[in-house]
């Protein structure tokens, strides 16, 4: 494998490409759909507390991945069985190229054609960044694992264009493999989530169940216009704790284990990329606004994964909630004591790089000569 060789496979792949299709035209409507998803998100979040920077980065970078993976692809399912079927393949293969020039080539065609489109949405992230509430070092980690992703998406499909002899087939396995990774892995965590469910005894610190029962209400009748004021304020404060009442005591309840499923999340890349950036909570200062986290999916789906990672809490907090103390200052986020825990992109990244190393391998295994065994129905030339 040489440098000379992956750049002259590079160079032939990417005039096949602006000669015979119309990248520029798909470049150009791309750019203008990914403007439209722009400007509607900041239309619809330009209110104080949607936070319209994050929303739209978070939604820019999640339409550009959605529609890359169903895009990219395309670049690379039917390069090389697309090749032998109009026998260019055989002909490259009798020059000095080796087998590795030729995928390695093939692969980084298809990754600069993939940079091309997100370079095409960089103005919209810029856009959203000067809007504000999105860091740049956030903007930078998010899009470098961005380019890492659709990297990996290409060398599927590359192998999948070696294991198959027509490049329907390749471009059919590749959607499916790209569609068992999004929703295939939700929807196994979902179901999992039952296999891992049970009732089990869990600390609690809050109100038990027989303090209701030892403060029951006086058996005064409110409506009696001769109440006491010492009457009426028992009347008020009868059957309301307060924070002083509360223990921590056990209870049998439904417990998730998720902490043994979560795996299973960061092996979606919308996890992956949404974990490397996750917004902050805002600061707010009224109480009527302590619930309000502004639209952020990223920040929604990273809280998720690492709450799942984190598992049940080895003592659940319900003092506030039933002593009717859940203020702002009281009300700690969930998904804020969910960061606290380790990120987990960098699993789901490490697994897949693997993944495009191996697809890559397997490629360039498929491509070495001589050529032992062909598939059912292709030819040399």
């Amino acid at each position: 494998m040489s440098w000379h060789g992956i750049r002259t496979v590079a160079a032939l792949e990417l005039r096949q490409r602006a000669r015979t299709s119309r990248w520029p035209v798909v470049l150009g409507i791309w750019f203008v759909v990914i403007a439209l998803v722009a400007f509607l998100a900041f239309y619809a979040t330009r209110d104080p507390d949607l936070r319209s920077g994050r929303a739209m980065y978070d939604v820019v970078v999640f339409f550009v991945l959605g529609l890359a993976m169903l895009i990219v692809p395309s670049l690379t399912a039917t390069s090389v069985n697309g090749d032998r079927e109009h026998g260019v393949l055989a002909t490259l293969q009798t020059t000095l190229l080796t087998h590795w020039d030729l995928v390695v080539g093939k692969l980084l065609a298809a990754w600069l054609v993939a940079m091309a489109f997100l370079a095409a949405s960089l103005p919209f992230l810029v856009w959203a960044w000067a809007v504000g509430g999105v860091a740049a070092g956030g903007i930078v980690l998010s899009l470098l694992v961005l380019v890492l992703v659709l990297a990996v998406v290409c060398a599927v499909g590359l192998m999948f264009s070696t294991l198959t002899a027509r490049p329907v087939a390749s471009a059919v396995l590749t959607y499916l493999a790209m569609g068992a990774l999004v929703f295939g892995t939700t929807i196994g965590f979902g179901l999992s989530v039952f296999l891992v469910t049970g009732e089990e005894p869990q600390r609690v610190h809050g109100i038990p169940a027989n303090w209701y029962e030892a403060h029951q209400p006086p058996a005064i009748d409110p409506s009696d216009p001769n109440l006491t004021p010492e009457q009426l304020e028992q009347l008020k404060q009868a059957g309301q704790p307060t924070a002083a009442d509360c223990v921590t005591y056990t209870r049998t309840q439904s417990v998730s284990h998720t902490e043994r499923i979560w795996w299973m999340l960061p092996l979606n890349p919308f996890v992956v990329v949404a974990d490397a950036a996750p917004s902050k909570a805002p600061n707010h200062a009224g109480a009527d606004d302590a619930y309000v986290g502004g639209f952020t999916p990223m920040r929604w789906i990273a809280g998720g994964a690492r709450m799942a990672r984190k598992g049940p809490d080895a003592v659940v907090d319900e003092c506030r909630f039933a002593t009717g103390n859940a203020t702002a200052e009281a009300y700690q986020d969930p998904f804020d004591t969910a960061f606290q825990t380790g990120p987990v992109w960098p699993y789901g990244l490490g697994f897949l790089l693997l993944l495009g190393a191996g697809a890559t391998t397997v490629a360039a295994r498929r491509l070495r000569t001589p050529v032992r065994r062909l598939p059912n129905g292709t030819r040399i030339a």
